[in-house]
């Protein structure tokens, strides 16, 4: 039993790489301290591996590129997909993203730093603005969520037909 849980384990993390740790136990139904039993011997066999960021913890199987690593977590949430498809297009500005996403520019600035940290994006100070950029080429990204996550692919359409529509994309 404890090998075939360990088996469907490590198959949704390879099926969802950078599944966050809580995702992970909801969709499995596993109980906090069974998954993190399992997890440890995963790690310690080298077939999967955590990366802490902020309050979450993101799970992925050995050996992934560090590139797919950072952008899998850039686009674990929402506001940051829609960020970096922003980005994809031109580099903006906080203001212009905020506009552009109908949210605050504080709420802007929080995930223009996670984002940073992670390396996804890069700022260049202009006076007093900072024009953020993609430290990918749009490709790369195209790539790395083709060949890691395909079924984003529904939620990034939806996202780009949204800014579309809302005038957010020129």
């Amino acid at each position: 039993m404890t090998g075939e849980r360990r088996r469907e384990i490590l198959a949704t993390i390879q099926r969802k790489p950078g599944i966050t740790f809580r995702a992970l136990a909801r969709e499995l139904g596993l109980g906090i301290g069974d998954l993190q039993y399992h997890l440890a011997r995963l790690e310690k066999e080298g077939r999967v591996f955590s990366r802490k960021v902020g309050r979450r913890r993101y799970i992925f199987p050995g050996r992934m590129e560090e590139d797919a690593q950072r952008l899998l977590i850039a686009i674990s949430t929402e506001t940051r997909r829609n960020i970096l498809l922003l980005l994809m297009n031109r580099p903006m500005m906080q203001k212009e993203l905020a506009e552009a996403l109908g949210i605050s520019q504080p709420t802007i600035n929080y995930h223009m730093s996670e984002l940073l940290k992670l390396g996804v994006v890069r700022a260049e100070k202009k006076g007093r603005n900072v024009i953020y950029t993609l430290a990918y080429d749009p490709e790369t990204v195209l790539r790395l969520v083709n060949e890691y996550r395909p079924g984003l692919w529904d939620k990034l359409a939806d996202g780009l037909i949204d800014l579309l529509a809302g005038g957010g994309w020129e």
